[in-house]
């Protein structure tokens, strides 16, 4: 298994356009064995959060392999369904 940084972008439904803080990203560690596994269940985890909170549109994912510095992120593995708290959304 390898560490991947998953990062989601969404938008705020409720921002105003001008508003720079409108699109926003979320990020995490996903233990997968390659990273296209990662990716996958990192869009399955933000399109559920995107449709529990329908104020945040899910827009799109980046996966990249995990590096020292990312340590202080939440680690979610693949099929682990992390709640909201876990994650930090």
């Amino acid at each position: 298994m390898g560490r991947f940084l998953y990062t989601a972008w969404f938008r705020d439904l409720t921002a105003e356009p001008d508003d720079e803080d409108r699109e926003w990203p979320a990020c995490f560690i996903v233990e997968a064995s390659d990273g296209a596994q990662a990716q996958a269940w990192g869009d399955q985890l933000a399109q559920a959060f995107s449709a529990r909170r329908r104020t945040e549109q899910y827009l799109e994912s980046q996966i990249e392999p995990s590096a020292d510095e990312d340590a202080s992120l939440p680690i979610v593995s693949v099929g682990c369904l992390a709640d909201d708290s876990e994650i930090g959304w």
